[in-house]
């Protein structure tokens, strides 16, 4: 007996429905957001996974989308090793079909589709439709491992300068990129899930950087002339977005004296009720997880080149794990919480992992 939706793999005429339930708001700390990826999604894609491999569902009855999932690969280090992993994304279900039989539908494809290997994901904190589904354990639903909290920071003010360090923060050149590689292979001794990052990449234009140039990085240098410290300024609007869908009662009254405030402070505007977020995300904020010197350093210098290229928030993710949190006391930040999941159909299919890395994960490829 036929059934009533077909999973397929999605083309590029699917954009539309697909922007449309991409564009569906997600609640997080009074403020609906819709994270949006005009004008293609495909485009988008190519950002968050190095190779995509979006699925969507087709009612069969008219053949229209009403979800999708992406479940595509990319480079990261496990316990150090660079491995290509599976990073499962992007989950949306038309409101109709939430909490229908849909779900089923998407896991059995997932299923095929990974076999007996594991996946990555991760869930907002606010998103309690898509936690009490997922974490519930339900029949034919896969096993989702928490791997700890993450908190995305929207960094909007600096509340003191930074001391004076002896390290010394500058603009990369093509001449930085065999350092760059190195210092990324050197910190996945310390972080897990970090990607294995090849900056020659960004060089060649690859879309999984569109919107760098090595120019946009930012290296921190110590006193034997070697990279201790990196972090990218990614400006994504061309292919990402955030938009404001509406504030809960309360952000909304207090917006407009947030935002008086604000302006003479010369700090993050919230926008109106429709509107986008104006902000950079920070690419690879790296350093030492034990060098919060350091840390401090590439943030205070980061937030100066945000607001020299006249925007007023910048964004990075850091593990609950991550000893560097400390720094963040030093800013201004509206947090966005989130749980990192491991993901398999059975508990053996679930990796062992050393437990002493920190993981990590980029905002930037959320």
């Amino acid at each position: 007996m036929s059934t009533p939706f077909a999973i397929r793999p999605a083309t590029s005429a699917d954009n539309s429905a697909i922007l449309s339930l991409i564009g569906s708001p997600q609640p997080s700390n009074g403020v609906q957001f819709a994270f949006e990826r005009t004008p293609d999604y495909f485009q988008s894609a190519l950002v968050s996974h190095q190779q995509p491999h979006t699925l969507v569902v087709e009612r069969r009855s008219d053949n229209a989308v009403v979800a999708m999932l992406n479940l595509g690969v990319r480079d990261v280090f496990v316990d150090g090793t660079a491995q290509t992993i599976r990073y499962g994304s992007d989950l949306r279900i038309a409101p109709e079909y939430q909490g229908s039989r849909v779900l089923i539908y998407i896991n059995r494809a997932v299923k095929e589709c990974i076999q007996d290997t594991w996946y990555q994901s991760v869930i907002l904190e606010e998103n309690e439709k898509s936690r009490g589904a997922l974490e519930g354990g339900r029949a034919g639903l896969p096993i989702f491992k928490p791997m700890g909290g993450i908190v995305t920071h929207t960094i909007t003010g600096c509340k003191r300068s930074s001391p004076a360090s002896t390290k010394k923060v500058r603009k990369a050149t093509v001449a930085d990129i065999p350092a760059m590689n190195r210092f990324i292979s050197d910190m996945a001794a310390h972080y897990q899930f970090l990607p294995a990052y090849n900056f020659w990449d960004v060089e060649a234009g690859l879309p999984y950087f569109n919107g760098l140039s090595i120019g946009d990085f930012l290296v921190l240098i110590d006193s034997d002339n070697d990279v201790c410290g990196l972090v990218g300024l990614w400006n994504q609007k061309s292919f990402k977005q955030t938009r404001v869908v509406d504030y809960s009662r309360s952000v909304a009254m207090f917006r407009p004296f947030y935002n008086a405030w604000s302006s003479f402070r010369g700090g993050f505007i919230l926008p109106a009720k429709g509107k986008t977020f104006d902000y950079y995300a920070l690419h690879s904020p790296l350093t030492h997880p034990r060098d919060s010197d350091a840390f401090r350093d590439l943030l205070h210098s980061a937030w100066q080149h945000v607001m020299e290229r006249g925007s007023r928030a910048m964004t990075l993710t850091l593990s609950n794990e991550d000893p560097r949190c400390s720094v963040l006391d030093e800013f201004r930040t509206i947090p966005l919480k989130a749980t990192q999941y491991t993901v398999a159909f059975k508990d053996e299919f679930q990796p062992v992992l050393d437990s002493h890395r920190i993981p990590y994960f980029e905002s930037g490829r959320l």
